[in-house]
This record gives C-alpha cells, structure tokens and sequence, in this order.
C-alpha cells in the first residue's frame, strides 16, 4: 500500500468509544506489526543514537544560571518572573532527559547514561534508577490494571474519577515524586534497590550543602519557585499523556500533542508521546520524525493527535464536566468531525 499501513483481514474492527461521539465509523485496531516493512526500515535508522545532541543537557544549565544571573541583579518584577519562567523551563526540560536515560538514550555506556540522567534529575528531585524501576513496568502494562500510572485504576467512573483527574492535574507530581522512590523500590532487584538508595542518599547531600551555603531568597529564587512553575507543566504535560485515552490498542493509549516549537523545545519533544510509546528505542531528536512517518496509521487509528495543549485542556473539561468514564478516548474536534457519524 503507498500509506505503508498494513492491516491483514484478522486485525478486526472495533466501535471505539470517543468523547462526543455517540457512534463511531468502525475503525482498525492497530499496532507496530501492522507498520510495513519500509517503515520498519526506517525506524531502525532512526533508533541510532547521535551523542551530539547531547549538548542540549549543558546548554539548559547554563540557561538555568544566565537566568538566575539576570534575575537577580533585576530591578523589574517582570523581568524576575520572566527569570524565574525560563529557569522553571531548563529543570522541567533537564527533567525529561532522566526519561531518555530510563531507555537508555543519553548514551550506550551504561554508567554514562546512568550517571548523566541522574544529573539531570537532580534539580527535579527524581532518582534515575528508581524512575526506570517504574517507567519500566508503566511501557510494559500501559492502560491496564497493571500500569502504575493509570489514574483510571485508582476509583471508579462518574465524578469520583474527575476528582481524581482534576487532583493530579493540580498536585499530581508531588503525589508522584513521593510515589516514584516507594513504588520505584518495591519493584526494583537488590542490585536497582542499591542504586536507588544511593542516588537518593547523594541528592539528599547535595540538597543539605545547597541548603546550608545559600541565602533563602536566592534558593527560592533559582530554584523554588521555578521548580513549583515546572511541577505544574509536569502536571499538564502527565494527564495529556495517558488521560481520558483507550487501552488494548497501541495507537490509542496516549497522545501525541504536536504543539509549537518553543513547547516541543522545552519538552525535548516528549510531547510526542504516542510515537514514544510505539518506538521507544527512538530518540527525543528523531520522534518529530516517527510521528511524520506514521501520520497514515495514526488517522486510521483514530489515534489522539491534538494540535495544542490549550485545545487539549478544553476539551478536557468538556468532558470532565460530563463525568469520567474509564477507557473512553478524548480526541480533538478535527478527528472527530471525520470519525463520528
């Protein structure tokens, strides 16, 4: 086929339920296998790792601190909130990069790659190695009982669920930034539990020092209050992710949201996330890539492909004001205009 879409007569056709959408054309339940061969191809080529682009990591720090240097020296209220943004940004996108390290895309090495990570994910309070332990389960068990991170596991549908929902996107990553040592532990080896407390046992060292050499106005300025501004884009960034989509069907179990150049920037593209989560030995330089090559199967799929955080959050609360049903997907009005009968 010149789409590349594969779809042998056993892959079947579901009426998947959409937000919105009182009855939907039938739509194919796709996955990776249902990629041709050529594309295949191409993602293997684009698994390659480039160590190049690794400069970004120390390019965001020095961000962080010409920031922190012009905020403090400024006069202007404006200016030291436009400082404080720019530092939020460099720690949430420094952030995403202990994500790349959890599949092993900083680098091959693996000590490199550990220790870059955890690098990284120091000013965002996260342990490398406790993250992989629960990232690791959330790739295998995605949208099932079995996902750590699936908000829908965690009470029933109607209103209690848009509780549920309207918490994490509230006070979300500081429930999991609790969660993530715990649970990261629990299900780690002697070898991962070791690392995992170590690595906490460093940053708690690291935080005791920062803590006692610096004045409290300049803690809360370069890193505080801009780890407060980057909690909560971690908070929108998460229920966009997997919030309000369907399970049992690769392409529909998180969304992609293509957004601007400036949010991909500082997401370090992870707001690709469906293409993530089909390849996820591709790294965050080449998903725009992958999400290109796959926009046939995505169509097809009825996958959830949004155009902006702000159109996402819209039709979020559009439909949370409804009452949340489990594993019923959100996808915005284009698509739906051409799914919905």
């Amino acid at each position: 086929m010149s789409s590349g879409i594969v779809i042998p007569p056993s892959a079947g056709t579901i009426q998947p339920p959409i937000y919105f959408c009182d009855k939907a054309n039938a739509l194919p339940v796709l996955n990776r296998k249902n990629v041709s061969k050529e594309k295949w191809d191409r993602v293997r080529e684009l698994s390659l790792l480039d160590i190049r682009y690794n400069v970004k990591i120390p390019l965001l720090f020095v961000l962080w601190f010409a920031a922190g240097w012009i905020t403090l020296r400024a006069d202007i209220l404006a200016v030291k909130l436009l400082g404080i943004t720019v530092i939020g940004l460099s720690i949430s996108a420094l952030s995403t990069f202990v994500h790349e390290a959890c599949h092993t895309l900083i680098s091959k090495n693996g000590a490199l790659n550990r220790w870059v990570g955890f690098l990284c994910g120091v000013p965002a309070l996260v342990s490398v190695s406790a993250y992989r332990s629960i990232h690791m389960a959330h790739h295998s068990y995605v949208k099932s009982e079995r996902d750590p991170d699936n908000i829908e596991n965690s009470v029933g549908k109607g209103r209690p669920l848009v509780f549920v929902y309207y918490m994490v996107l509230i006070v979300g990553i500081y429930i999991y930034l609790f969660t993530v040592p715990v649970v990261g532990f629990q299900k780690g080896n002697s070898g991962m539990r070791r690392k995992i407390l170590s690595e906490y046992a460093i940053m708690f060292l690291v935080y005791g020092t920062v803590y006692a050499l610096l004045p409290a106005n300049i803690l809360l300025t370069l890193w505080i209050f801009p780890l407060l501004f980057a909690a909560q884009l971690s908070n929108v960034r998460g229920l966009a992710e997997h919030g309000l989509t369907t399970g049992g069907n690769d392409f529909t179990s998180t969304r992609t949201v293509l957004s601007n150049r400036f949010v991909a920037f500082f997401m370090c593209n992870l707001n690709y996330h469906l293409e993530h989560h089909l390849f996820p030995s591709i790294p965050w330089y080449n998903l725009p890539k992958i999400h290109r090559l796959l926009e046939p199967e995505l169509r097809a799929a009825g996958a959830s492909v949004y155009l902006s955080y702000t159109s996402f959050l819209i039709d979020f609360f559009r439909a949370s004001w409804r009452g949340i049903i489990p594993n019923v997907r959100l996808i915005p009005a284009h698509l739906r205009d051409e799914i919905c009968l």
